[in-house]
């Protein structure tokens, strides 16, 4: 057991620990929505675009107290800020796919329907 008054021992930001537990969040939401399960994309991809934002907000607030005070960390927050931020935008893209797709669906069925 380590003591809690131990000098020596320096914990990682908290702010880093959420930004990392964001990001893997993400990415694990991100791959469950993309699964053949009905609805679940519906519930996914909304949450894997708030969790990115939760973990590069949560990772830049690390990085800045990390700077300032000198405390560890900063490597978990920028791991945390780049899946957040990729899952984020991998989000967007399939996103704009399907709106897309969506409406040439939609006109395709209007051709066929007359």
């Amino acid at each position: 057991m380590m003591p809690e008054n131990d000098p020596t021992v320096t914990l990682a930001n908290g702010n880093a620990i959420i930004s990392f537990a964001a990001g893997l969040l993400t990415l694990v939401s991100l791959c469950v929505a993309v699964i053949p399960i009905p609805f679940t994309g519906y519930v996914c991809f909304p949450a894997a675009a708030v969790l990115g934002a939760v973990a590069v907000v949560s990772g830049l607030r690390s990085i800045h107290q990390t700077r300032s005070t000198g405390t560890k960390g900063s490597t978990l927050a920028a791991v945390g800020m780049g899946m957040g931020g990729l899952a984020m935008l991998a989000s967007l893209c399939i996103a704009v796919m399907g709106i897309t797709l969506w409406s040439r669906l939609a006109e395709a069925l209007r051709l066929l329907a007359h």
